[in-house]
């Protein structure tokens, strides 16, 4: 019976670290997240500021909503929109600035 309780408590004992190493790792990607995405909002409103639109080819959604194809979708209000387009393409002093649908991100 000692040799029973002893393995349940070290598989117990196991068990919370992974769960609590695995907190802390999902912890630290959605800071990630979060960090890059205020990043990218600033970057984009100092390009809107500093620099010349040349497209609008860069479709987006307001907050709730997710793109598919060229319309908004809220699943959970079971509501549409049309997408915004904003601007894809800048010309900050002779640099072109192209925004890539495929990896969300300028080039």
């Amino acid at each position: 019976m000692g040799k029973l309780l002893k393995n349940a408590l070290l598989i117990a004992g196991i068990s919370l670290i992974v769960i609590f190493l695995l907190m802390i790792i999902g912890e630290k990607i959605r800071a990630d997240v979060v960090k890059q995405n205020q990043e990218s909002q600033a970057y984009l409103d100092w390009m809107s500021q500093n620099c010349d639109c040349l497209a609008h080819d860069r479709l987006f959604c307001n907050p709730g909503f997710e793109l598919k194809s060229h319309n908004c979708v809220n699943i959970n209000e079971k509501l549409f929109t049309n997408a915004i387009a904003g601007c894809s393409e800048y010309n900050c002093s002779g640099e072109i600035k192209i925004w890539n649908n495929e990896t969300n991100k300028w080039s």
